[in-house]
């Protein structure tokens, strides 16, 4: 904050700052600079100077601030960014569209990086975002997606926050260059000069003494001025010897409706407008109110536009809000809370309040607090769980509302897949109710928070134990012998559990309960599914759909896509999308993945990579551990396709820190990318025997998403280079398997005639594989196929049909980015003479082809982070060979820096 006079005491960190600015300006570079200090310290001061010198430069600047209830409006501070100041980046129509997106984050970064490309075209932009500690998750998925999808654009992100360790700007190293101000106390020298600034003349020793108690602190120091200045025009003295006295002499002079405003105001943590206030008070709107008002704003404590008022500081605000009796503070948050969900105007908002007064036996903020839960649950699936859960925890068994909240707490707590949580809350209240109707619906949420954790042979128990209790009612026994067959899929042979979930689907439509049909079809898709009965799994599945009420089943569309039907699948996505932004409601972290699936099997691996980083990043922030596990193995299979062995292994890392060291073990799709990754790396025997472990899980695994097509063709080659006649029957009989069950699906019975063909070494059977694939989508497939083909003809003698075999497959692989299978097609053309002009020539007409192989996973591992002594250790080679491609590839690419580098890669679309 700047009251009065010249910025004093930063002039080293502005120059710093207005050194990006410059660049930006001068060269359309991207920035971040990153401000951080203690409260107080003058990072808003710092910030407003950048902002003004900036503008002086031309540069649109758009300028907006977080605070901490605001956290419980997701995506607040950065629309609030969109539409700031005189000249807004966005025209209104454009800022409504998008204020109906906080509810699915990647779309609503999506628009804004549209929207900021746009005005970056043609302008320099300026984003400055102060209190960034404060920012809402959403936000800050935002600002860390929005920072790199901007890299290479004339923008420069200004960021205040308490804390250097901030994890937006963090992540955002690694594509823009970051530069980090660290604001430390004001030298003595500047301290005397903002007073003398403020009072026209020197000071004295005594007013010396009262400016040394600030440290350094330039907001603590202005208080203490402008005390020294109120006492100079109106003849008071105790003049406030530190911040706390500097603020109760000042609202010592307010009287006591004005106090009660402030008081009200810093209850609020926001600004909030004059007529709202006097709502929230109680108060009716008439001189009385004006003048009180008029007061607060006097006293300096505040500010006003006309239409609302605010702290000038939120230390002003944080002092006094704890300088309020704590019983006060409560009646307050209180009321705000019955306020805010009264009006409906922001369940968010009165969940905030309400959690900050809510203590032990609280019924009425736990009611608000549940009511905020369920609002939230489409769009913040986190923020809603905690709030169901905290509101639980603060009841008590006895009291008359324990059994209502206490059952919605658990179904927002299903809802969001937080199964641990779902049980504990069930349990808690299943030892004091007895009511069957009650206990039933508590029993159906456990059954669902159990599949969600894989916990199977629980759902059998609990499923057991609520029959014993239901006095054979129909429709409850329908419910939890459907629960029992749904578990069953995963637990007994596929035809023992399709037979049961028949069994129990029959039963579900006699009884008419809507949750027992709605497991019994799940149960009987899930056991069609393990069955490679695709088609009969589509059916059931899209009955599931309209039972539920779900509009999108991600079961459905995946479905669609083992059957070959990608058009179908991605209308149901695209709409998904659409009906997402209509509604303003979350897109479904399993449709997403699906999304995701339907990229990586359409050989679009850059779209693919990208969706799945972010079903990671959103399963992170709301809990869907099971998204994030398959999201990472489809990014690690995409490493693998572009010869990153190291990026692959450094993804997969991560999966044993989600499931656990115990269940990563055994997860099949991590065999089958250990498998991969060994092969990757040459050592085809280790990644032979983790992949006779996976391949002994098949009479074990109940879930056929273990079994891709796309990964027997992978496993097979394993086989071929090793040799064993066994392992690979294993191979082909998983994959006849499908193609039996689905012979309608060219992917499925293409794979099964390849690997057949090449066992029996049949080269009529594999041609007609080919020609099979040829009406399959799977890129992937259809090039390994081609592949196939060419290096049999090769070894027949039939050298010009096995080279147009080998072209189109490479042809494939350079169009999907699958370097390491392109360099290995590439190689088996060489040693037969032949030499391609493509393979030196980009077909975008860019350099980046001219690199050598080498030189390629030298810069890829550079890009993606690694060091030069990380890369070296990395590929097995020396330092000074890394620094030698890397000079190389500076001036192939034409370019200077690392930061360059990356955003060269990312030009040609080689990098997200």
């Amino acid at each position: 904050m700047r009251p009065y006079g010249p910025l004093r005491g930063r002039d080293d960190a502005l120059a710093t700052a207005m050194g990006v600015v410059r660049r930006t300006h001068d060269h359309r570079a991207s920035g971040v600079v990153l401000i951080s200090g203690a409260p107080g310290i003058g990072k808003t001061a710092l910030l407003s100077e950048i902002s003004r010198h900036a503008a002086h430069l031309r540069i649109r600047v758009a300028r907006s601030k977080c605070d901490e209830i605001g956290q419980a409006s997701p995506g607040a501070p950065i629309l609030g960014l969109l539409r700031a100041g005189r000249d807004p980046l966005i025209a209104p129509a454009d800022f409504e569209a998008l204020t109906e997106l906080t509810g699915n984050p990647l779309v609503l970064v999506d628009r804004a990086a549209g929207h900021l490309q746009t005005v970056a075209t043609t302008h320099r932009v300026l984003i400055a975002l102060d209190d960034v500690h404060w920012a809402d998750p959403v936000s800050r998925y935002a600002l860390r997606s929005l920072i790199p999808r901007l890299a290479g654009w004339p923008v420069v992100w200004v960021l205040a926050s308490r804390s250097r360790a901030d994890g937006v700007s963090v992540s955002a190293a690694d594509s823009v260059e970051v530069e980090h101000i660290s604001l430390g106390p004001l030298p003595h020298s500047a301290i005397t000069d903002i007073t003398r600034d403020r009072l026209g003349r020197r000071v004295s020793d005594d007013e010396q003494e009262l400016l040394d108690a600030a440290g350094g602190n330039p907001f603590l120091a202005t208080q203490i001025v402008d005390g020294l200045a109120r006492r100079a025009e109106t003849g008071r003295h105790g003049v406030p010897a530190e911040f706390h006295t500097a603020l109760r002499y000042r609202l010592s002079e307010l009287s006591a409706a004005s106090r009660d405003l402030v008081d009200a105001l810093a209850v609020a943590g926001r600004a909030v407008s004059i007529a709202e206030l006097a709502r929230l008070r109680d108060i009716a709107p008439g001189p009385d109110y004006d003048a009180a008002v008029d007061a607060a704003v006097a006293s300096g404590l505040v500010t006003s536009t006309g239409a609302d008022v605010a702290f000038t500081h939120d230390l002003v605000r944080q002092s006094i809000y704890e300088s309020i009796a704590s019983n006060a503070r409560r009646r307050l948050h209180t009321r705000y809370a019955e306020y805010f969900l009264a009006s409906d105007a922001d369940p968010a908002a009165a969940a905030a309040h309400a959690t900050m007064a809510i203590t032990v036996g609280d019924a009425s903020n736990a009611r608000v607090m549940v009511a905020a839960a369920e609002a939230l649950v489409t769009t913040s699936a986190a923020d809603a769980a905690e709030l169901a859960l905290h509101a639980v925890n603060m009841l008590r068994p006895g009291q008359p509302c324990w059994a209502e909240l206490g059952e919605r707490a658990a179904a927002v707590l299903s809802i969001t897949q937080r199964a641990n949580d779902t049980i504990a809350v069930v349990d808690q209240m299943l030892a004091t109710l007895d009511d069957v109707d009650t206990v039933s619906r508590l029993e159906t949420h456990a059954v669902r928070a159990l599949w969600h954790n894989g916990r199977f042979t629980q759902i059998i128990e609990r499923a057991a134990h609520a029959l014993t209790l239901t006095g054979a009612r129909p429709d409850l026994d329908a419910r939890f012998r459907a629960a029992q067959a749904l578990a069953c899929t995963r637990l007994v042979a596929a035809g023992a559990a399709a037979e049961q979930a028949d069994t129990a689907l029959a039963q579900a439509r006699i009884a008419g309960d809507r949750d027992a049909l709605a497991f019994a079809l799940q149960a009987a898709g899930e056991a069609a599914h393990t069955q490679r009965r695709h088609q009969l799994a589509l059916r059931h599945f899209r009955e599931l759909r309209s039972v539920t009420g779900i509009p999108y089943l991600a079961e459905e569309i995946m479905q669609l896509q083992l059957l070959d039907r990608y058009d179908d699948a991605q209308i149901l996505l695209d709409a998904a999308h659409d009906d997402s932004h209509a509604h303003a409601t979350a897109l479904a972290p399993t449709v997403l993945f699906a999304q995701a699936k339907q990229h990586y099997n359409l050989g679009e691996l850059r779209n693919a990579d990208q969706v799945a980083a972010s079903v990671i990043e959103l399963g992170q922030l709301i809990g869907t551990r099971e998204q994030v596990v398959e999201a990472t193995f489809i990014r690690v299979f995409i490493a693998l396709l572009r010869g990153e062995p190291a990026v692959a292994e450094r993804r997969l890392s991560m999966v044993p820190h989600v499931l656990g060291e115990t269940d990563a073990a055994r997860h099949p799709g991590v065999l089958f990318c250990q498998g991969w990754l060994s092969r990757a790396r040459h050592d085809t025997e280790h990644g032979l025997a983790t992949w006779s472990l996976l391949l002994a899980q098949t009479a074990d695994s109940r879930n056929y998403s273990a079994w891709w097509p796309c990964w027997m063709p992978v496993i097979f080659e394993g086989g071929i280079r090793c040799g064993d006649a066994d392992f690979m029957k294993s191979v082909v009989a998983i994959a006849e398997e499908a193609a039996a069950h689905n012979p309608d699906v060219a992917t499925l019975v293409g794979v099964a005639v390849n690997l057949r063909g090449l066992l029996d070494g049949d080269l009529t059977m594999v041609a007609e594989s080919v020609e099979i694939l040829r009406q399959s989508r799977r890129r992937v497939l259809r090039a390994i196929a081609s592949e196939s083909y060419g290096r049999m003809l090769l070894l027949a003698g039939e050298r010009r049909m096995g080279l147009h075999q080998l072209d189109g497959a490479w042809d494939d692989y350079d169009h999907m980015g699958a370097r390491a299978r392109r360099v290995a097609v590439q190689r088996v053309m060489r040693q037969e003479g032949v030499r391609r002009t493509k393979w030196t020539t980009n077909n975008s007409g860019s350099a980046h082809k001219a690199l050598t192989e080498a030189e390629r996973r030298v810069v890829y591992l550079v890009a993606d982070g690694y060091t030069d002594k990380s890369a070296a250790k990395a590929l097995g080679i020396s330092v000074n060979t890394v620094g030698t491609h890397m000079r190389s590839a500076y001036a192939k690419l034409g370019v200077q820096s690392r930061v360059q580098l990356t955003n060269a890669l990312r030009d040609r679309s080689e990098l997200d």
